[in-house]
């Protein structure tokens, strides 16, 4: 009997899955110097669609923006200001290293060394961000000139970048820092600001239910051609210091035309049954009703020369149901998982179309338990 190929989107999606220069003039005792040793913890750990956790994300190599504010006491209401004459350090640049301190986390490097106020008197408070928005950092992160608000955004060869930020925290003098384990203060655990968007593609049979790869037919002449991610918003805002609960982006503009912000395919690949998943493709958060999922399938003729069918389909975000009514979303510092199940059938079927399944997977993921929503 003939066999046909079908393609149809179902998803899988969790509603939620730091130039600066030493301020304090040279000291005749040059020893009395403590250099700002800074340190943060890792990345929180995700998971994959199997619900089990991949390697925990770490700091190393990451650009850095460091911004260290003035502040007359050691709370982080003593801060003088976190703008103007403010700024001990505006938005300097460190490394995130793999270099283990004696405090358990990873060390955060200057080059060239930043110095601690000589005066103990003197307090810093601290928050960071990456990727880093200055000369030499990243192109999609931009400072909002005067502010510590971030503008991030996509352009036409790039997705949007993982944006990364700690909360405030402080103050610290050099006496705290000198006190402490390698004289480090930590700017506590990285987060995770855009909503992470991971896709996959399977073989199914008309129940929707994945075919055994010794059952995929043979010879196997279903290509994935393309496969990419578009959104409308192309640029959010996001201010270091809010204080609200849950942060927030602002000026998300969904007014403008759709741009590819990530290609995971763009040239024909044979569907197997051992696809990796499709991840690394961030978006800002809250955008489902103006992001999508375009993938193309032919199926080759017998020689595999030429295709005999091509199906396009493309799907916002919100048209995946978790459950019945109810769209997929976008949310901060969680991953939003799509199945792309491409149906194998015998003609003649009436049944075609789409199937829609869920399945809330916490990214920071720290030892709850996952609900599957069949």
């Amino acid at each position: 009997m003939k066999r046909r190929y079908y393609a149809y989107i179902g998803s899988l999606c969790s509603l939620l899955v730091f130039t600066g220069c030493d301020k304090e003039s040279v000291t005749p005792d040059t020893e009395e110097k403590v250099p700002i040793t800074l340190s943060a913890s890792s990345l929180p750990v995700s998971v994959d669609i199997q619900v089990q956790t991949r390697a925990t994300e770490t700091i190393n190599n990451k650009s850095i923006g460091i911004v260290a504010a003035k502040a007359t006491d050691s709370n982080l209401t003593d801060v003088v200001s976190w703008t103007g004459t403010g700024y001990y350090l505006d938005h300097v640049r460190a490394t995130g290293t793999n270099t283990d301190l004696l405090n358990g986390e990873k060390e955060v490097a200057f080059a060239p060394l930043q110095y601690w106020p000589f005066n103990p008197g003197e307090y810093l408070a601290f928050v960071a961000y990456s990727p880093y928005s200055g000369t030499g950092g990243d192109a999609r992160v931009t400072r909002i000139t005067g502010t510590n608000t971030l503008k991030v955004s996509a352009n036409s060869t790039e997705s949007f970048p993982d944006f990364l930020y700690t909360e405030p925290v402080g103050a610290f003098n050099k006496e705290t820092a000198k006190a402490n384990p390698d004289k480090a203060v930590s700017l506590g655990e990285f987060q995770h600001a855009m909503a992470k968007l991971d896709i996959e593609v399977k073989l199914v049979d008309k129940d929707g239910k994945p075919i055994p790869e010794s059952q995929f037919p043979n010879p196997n002449q279903l290509r994935i051609t393309e496969l990419k991610v578009l959104t409308k918003v192309k640029n959010g805002e996001f201010d270091l210091l809010q204080t609200t609960s849950p942060k927030v982006w602002t000026s998300l503009d969904g007014t403008g035309t759709e741009q590819i912000v990530r290609t995971h395919i763009s040239s024909p690949i044979t569907l197997t049954a051992d696809l990796s998943t499709y991840t690394d493709c961030f978006l800002l958060p809250g955008t489902q009703d103006n992001s999508y999922v375009s993938i193309t399938i032919q199926e080759l003729n017998s020689a595999g020369t030429a295709p005999i069918s091509t199906i396009i389909k493309k799907a916002k975000i919100t048209e995946f149901e978790v459950v019945p009514g109810i769209g997929a979303t976008l949310e901060m510092g969680k991953t939003t998982k799509l199945t792309i199940k491409v149906k194998y059938v015998p003609i003649p079927d009436p049944e075609t179309g789409i199937i829609l399944e869920g399945q809330l997977v916490e990214w920071d993921y720290k030892g709850k338990s996952t609900v599957t929503i069949e």
